[in-house]
């Protein structure tokens, strides 16, 4: 019986992803850039003030407006590694191979997110059980609370 060859993407169709996934990388690099020249901006202006004194509300826009900043940049910055993983899978040739059934991954699930290592049943069956995961905690967790409850009615008899 002959053995199963591994899936594989065509060569064409690595190099299509490749450049795509180098494409966003660009992009992200240079919004990031862009960004923080804004940062940097903004803060030297802050620090020279424009004169006025600066009001509560004015403070908490400004504080808001970076704890968003900061997590974009958080958000990015996690992107940015799963490009750099999925530029090392096409290296690898192990790009748009789902790496729990290893079979091919849709292209079509890969133009729209090109960053997957899971086909849509895996990665749907993944978060079932991790949902599940999630409930029987949550349940483990409930009762505990339940047996310290009664655990401090009995002993208040």
């Amino acid at each position: 019986m002959a053995e199963k060859k591994p899936a594989r993407m065509s060569d064409a169709d690595l190099k299509f992803f490749e450049e795509m996934l180098l494409e966003k990388r660009r992009q992200l690099v240079t919004a990031q850039s862009e960004s923080e020249k804004a940062n940097v901006f903004q803060g030297q202006k802050a620090q020279a003030g424009d004169g006025a004194d600066s009001d509560s509300a004015d403070s908490a826009t400004d504080y808001n407006s970076l704890e968003t900043n900061f997590s974009l940049a958080a958000r990015e910055g996690k992107y940015l590694v799963y490009l750099e993983e999925a530029l090392t899978r096409i290296r690898k040739g192990t790009f748009g191979v789902c790496k729990v059934c290893q079979e091919l991954i849709p292209k079509a699930r890969l133009i729209a997110v090109p960053t997957a290592t899971k086909c849509v049943n895996c990665k749907e069956e993944t978060k079932k059980k991790e949902q599940e995961n999630n409930r029987i905690e949550m349940a483990k967790l409930f009762a505990e609370e339940q047996r310290k409850e009664m655990m401090r009615k009995n002993a208040g008899r």
